[in-house]
């Protein structure tokens, strides 16, 4: 009886944790009991991915490290990318999607799919709930080598609710996946000098400045501000510094996606007999403006760039405050790294859109799993440890791309054959 009592605990402290945490997937329930569709769909069902087949080092006879791009352009990659999220603002006052805690997530704010989502949705929505570790596509402390593929330089968290609690962590994470810039300085206006003045950090708390203005006549009191905003933007400014107001940025939609690099093993497995293919590692790909570097120099990573509706890109410009028309040249670069193993964790709830059943969808763990996208090689491990593109051409280059995966089918039938 004891024992009956416990599991019936336990089955009911879970189901009201479940509650409390958000849909983990589209559903098609509605506000006032619609339903949009024949079943009720609450969630994606829950399920756990396939473990990959043990591999021994000793059994792996062949290896070679090769670096594809999935693209947006092809017609068999558009289940990854579509369909599109948008968020609501606009580009002079920024996005107005700024979740606070886990339930805002979903904030209407955010205008995705009911129903499916595209695997930037997903990938966006899980670093916001803590579930993926990002990887910086470079270190710190010399941005210019980006070798981030081999996940080495994690932006470090303690908990799931990091991106809320920590502002440090926050602000990392936003800067690789939104445009923008520092907020506009706080200013008081001051009616007897008729003239204005920075609020600027100091090392007494934000009460007892408030309270030392008070008592200068030429003051007029901080009307309309949230005392929590004030506190928080007091908070994040150094000593000395002006206190500045909520960061104007803007998040980057499903649209701006334009690619994702892969990184994988193929190996031939003598155990098993097989020439297989894992891929370890995947990164999201957007546009950046680009400035070409002086003669014996390295270009520098630009700044990210943000799309709107007519296809016309914006940069973020700090002395208007605003996003402006960017006419330059563009250049794509990878946005972060995510290890691939935990992000199947994930991507295992969410489905496909299935064109011919809409009753039928595979998971995006199932599509990478059957490897029913369409890719390009860009880089193989080699002694000069470069990209195709970087002694290749055009269409040499894909060419190229070609002539590598041709030489790894050959290297397989030779060893069958011989």
């Amino acid at each position: 009886m004891k024992k009956v009592l416990l599991v019936f605990v336990s089955v009911l402290s879970l189901t009201i944790q479940a509650q409390d945490r958000p849909q983990r997937g589209p559903y098609n329930t509605l506000p006032g009991g619609v339903v949009d569709g024949v079943a009720i769909q609450e969630e994606v069902p829950v399920r756990a991915k396939v473990e990959y087949e043990y591999v021994r080092a000793s059994d792996v006879t062949w290896q070679k490290r090769v670096f594809s791009r999935i693209d947006a352009r092809e017609t068999m990659n558009h289940d990854i990318f579509f369909p599109y999220d948008a968020f609501d603002g606009d580009l002079a006052s920024g996005s107005m999607y700024r979740p606070s805690n886990a339930s805002e997530i979903d904030d209407p704010t955010w205008n995705k799919d009911q129903r499916r989502w595209s695997l930037w949705t997903v990938i966006m929505r899980h670093i916001f709930l803590g579930d993926l570790t990002v990887y910086r596509v470079a270190s710190e402390f010399y941005p210019d080598a980006e070798d981030g593929y081999s996940l080495k330089y994690p932006i470090q968290r303690q908990g799931q609710n990091d991106y809320f609690e920590v502002k440090k962590y926050q602000k990392d994470v936003t800067s690789l996946m939104a445009s923008g810039g520092l907020g506009p300085k706080l200013r008081i206006y001051r009616p007897l000098s008729e003239d204005t003045m920075d609020v600027i950090r100091t090392e007494q708390s934000l009460q007892e400045y408030l309270d030392s203005l008070r008592s200068d006549s030429d003051y007029e009191e901080l009307f309309g501000i949230d005392q929590e905003k004030l506190q928080d933007w007091w908070n994040l400014t150094t000593v000395n510094s002006p206190v500045r107001k909520d960061a104007i940025s803007m998040f980057v939609p499903s649209s701006n996606i334009v690619a994702y690099h892969i990184k994988e093993d193929w190996y031939f497995d003598k155990e098993r007999s097989v020439l297989d293919k894992r891929i370890i590692a995947l990164a999201p790909v957007a546009r950046y403006t680009f400035e070409e570097p002086e003669e014996g120099e390295t270009a520098v990573r630009g700044e990210l760039l943000v799309y709107d509706q007519l296809g016309k890109p914006y940069k973020f410009d700090a002395q208007a405050n605003e996003f402006l028309e960017y006419t330059g040249r563009v250049e794509e670069r990878e946005m972060f790294w995510l290890y691939f193993d935990e992000l199947r964790n994930v991507i295992v709830n969410y489905y496909v859109y299935n064109d011919q059943n809409d009753a039928q969808w595979m998971s995006f763990d199932d599509l990478f799993w059957k490897r029913k996208f369409s890719s390009v090689i860009y880089r193989v491990s080699d002694k000069f440890d470069r990209e195709i593109q970087d002694y290749k051409f055009g269409v040499d280059a894909l060419y190229e791309a070609e002539k590598v995966k041709e030489s790894i089918r050959d290297w397989e039938h030779n060893l069958w054959h011989f």
